[in-house]
């Protein structure tokens, strides 16, 4: 009894771990208003950690409980995003039927809305409740949004999602729904590099995907990450295997930085060879390309695969774009408008298809 209690119930503990972990949106004006809520009223001089722990000695019911918990809950976070092709055009009535179906399985901490969308496809978000076990006790229950997209275009379907092990869940339902329906497996395509052995046609798709996307022309490389196709599953000297890895990233960001800059041929450079025969490859990268066409604004990616080793997982984002304004580029990064965000994510999407039949068919030669 006890031990299930103290799961349902705050102790002053659990309290003070809510109040001092959250600096940035619990301030020490926040503070002296809960307590002045009570009718306490303490120095603008006393220390914070001494007035966290002040209030987490005071009886909370619930509801104080809930108000805090309001107070310190961060907006509800953005995933990288993923897509799944499929072969073929799935009819819109076999997805909504295939969302009404999982609305019919989910419980109770689950919330779905679906719709036909603008451009003829079909939209389902998914709002769940997710534990975070590495959080404060009291913060562990995340609740999350799952935006789906099914494009049907052109004798294929394009699902869009968030990189998440949630939304591939739900994707995996809606499309064995979907087979059942149809009574036919759905042949799919994703962005997966493991049948390419040599590190160099691994990094080769970065630095073809960064300098071939259409519509765009590369200005920068903003940051990248490596892996090795040497490390080992065995090595327990993890220490030394990050130290190296953080040096040939570092050398390989320097290579591909100047390449990008220079406009050279980046995989005839002596640099990158040298890092290549020494197993290194690129897993992530974070780049800005300059929109040809009017307006020429500065639009900053990033693309990289989630698992690194296996070159399996890809996922990308649009971090933001720096407008063109009376001759300049505007200094700070503002938000890339949902239409926009849509279309740069397609290129993306395309791009690292052609490029993975381009490089798997090298391997093949």
């Amino acid at each position: 009894m006890n031990d299930y209690l103290d799961h349902i119930s705050a102790n002053d503990n659990d309290i003070y771990d809510l109040l001092i972990s959250g600096k940035q949106r619990i301030t020490a004006s926040i503070l002296r208003e809960l307590l002045r809520d009570r009718g306490i009223f303490c120095s603008s001089k006393d220390d914070r950690e001494d007035i966290c722990d002040y209030i987490s000695m005071i009886p909370h019911g619930f509801h104080d409980i809930e108000a805090i918990v309001d107070k310190r809950e961060p907006g509800i976070r953005r995933e990288k995003t993923t897509s799944i092709q499929f072969d073929s055009e799935i009819a819109i009535d076999d997805i909504r039927a295939a969302v009404e179906n999982y609305m019919k399985d989910i419980g109770p901490n689950e919330e779905v809305k679906h719709r036909i969308s603008k451009d003829g496809g079909y939209t389902m978000k998914v709002e769940y409740d997710e534990f975070n076990h590495n959080r404060t006790k009291l913060l562990q229950r995340e609740r999350n949004e799952a935006k789906i997209d099914f494009l049907v275009e052109s004798g294929r379907t394009v699902v869009r999602l968030p990189a998440s092990d949630k939304a591939k869940r739900v994707v995996d339902a809606i499309k064995e729904c979907v087979e059942q329906r149809r009574k036919a497996p759905l042949n799919q395509q994703k962005v997966e590099l493991a049948g390419l052995s040599t590190p160099e046609l691994r990094s080769k798709f970065f630095t073809s995907l960064i300098s071939k996307l259409p519509g765009f022309k590369l200005r920068n490389v903003m940051n990248l990450k490596v892996s090795s196709l040497r490390r080992s599953e065995e090595d327990d000297d993890n220490l030394g295997i990050d130290m190296e890895e953080s040096e040939a990233g570092m050398e390989m960001f320097a290579v591909v930085h100047s390449m990008a800059l220079s406009g050279q041929n980046l995989v005839q450079s002596k640099e990158y060879k040298e890092l290549s025969q020494r197993g290194f490859y690129i897993t992530h990268i974070s780049w800005k390309s300059e929109q040809i066409q009017n307006p020429p604004n500065i639009v900053r990616f990033e693309a990289g695969f989630e698992d690194r080793q296996n070159c399996i997982g890809f996922r990308y984002g649009v971090q933001g774009e720096f407008k063109y304004h009376k001759g300049a580029h505007r200094k700070t990064m503002t938000a890339v408008e949902a239409a926009d965000r849509a279309r740069y994510f397609s290129l993306i999407e395309q791009t690292a298809l052609e490029l993975k039949s381009e490089l798997l068919s090298q391997a093949e030669g």
